[in-house]
């Protein structure tokens, strides 16, 4: 089983969630039966693992300092078989560019408390395609007008305005159109948001350790999840 850990650098949450889920999985013995990585949303790769999360993991007895962070792929996502995030916005976002991933992907915090319960993931994918197919018919209808109004927009100055009062009406018609699946996504999300790992970036190392607190409180949930998943296999 291949475990896959995301955040958005690659550099806090999700690494420390890594190294602390290798240590977990021994003291529950799956260690020889999952393959654990961590990936971000938005990498500068190459990047270490942040002072912070090295300072809270080293009270662990865990060595940080060969980290470093790497970029989400679309590989990654097919490869893994569980894809834990630190917040629900990220979980949304993943499968917004990644929409295979469905079923397989949960907060992390949202895993350790519920294991694989696909309630709030199926009722968030399926918001997303109704939006992304509103979006798609809409720009169907409406891609010709927009590309033509660009076009005179940039050739005829002197109607700049006008033109401008258009297009600002058609992206406002979409606006409308998309409103209640975007009200329904926020809603859904807000729900989610008690699973959020803090982000600790920037903050003191006290704020790494509570972090660090957090996330071996998770993923002990989640090896617990595994552990009864393998006895019920």
């Amino acid at each position: 089983m291949r475990i896959l850990f995301v955040c958005t650098g690659n550099t806090c949450r999700s690494p420390m969630a890594e190294k602390l889920t290798a240590k977990m999985l021994e003291r529950f013995n799956l260690g020889d039966d999952i393959q654990l990585m961590s990936a971000g949303l938005a990498v500068l790769p190459g990047e270490p693992a942040s002072s912070g999360a090295c300072y809270a993991l080293r009270r662990e007895g865990i060595d940080l300092s060969n980290h470093r962070a790497q970029q989400l792929t679309k590989e990654m996502v097919e490869e893994a078989d569980l894809i834990l995030t630190m917040t629900a916005s990220q979980k949304r976002h993943l499968l917004e560019i990644f929409p295979m991933s469905a079923g397989k992907v949960f907060v992390l915090k949202e895993f350790a408390e519920r294991g694989y319960n696909l309630e709030y993931s199926e009722k968030l994918l399926a918001l997303l395609r109704r939006l992304n197919a509103k979006k798609e018919r809409f720009w169907e209808a409406n891609s010709d007008t927009v590309r033509e109004l660009k076009e005179e927009r940039e050739g005829l100055l002197q109607r700049l305005q006008e033109i401008e009062d258009k297009l600002a009406a058609i992206e406002g018609s979409l606006a409308r159109e998309i409103q209640e699946e975007k009200d329904a996504i926020r809603k859904l999300e807000e729900q989610l948001m008690r699973y959020d790992i803090t982000d600790p970036f920037g903050q003191s190392d006290e704020v790494y350790c509570r972090c660090a607190d957090e996330l071996a409180q998770a993923v002990e949930g989640v090896c617990r999840h595994l552990q009864s998943e393998q006895l019920r296999d």
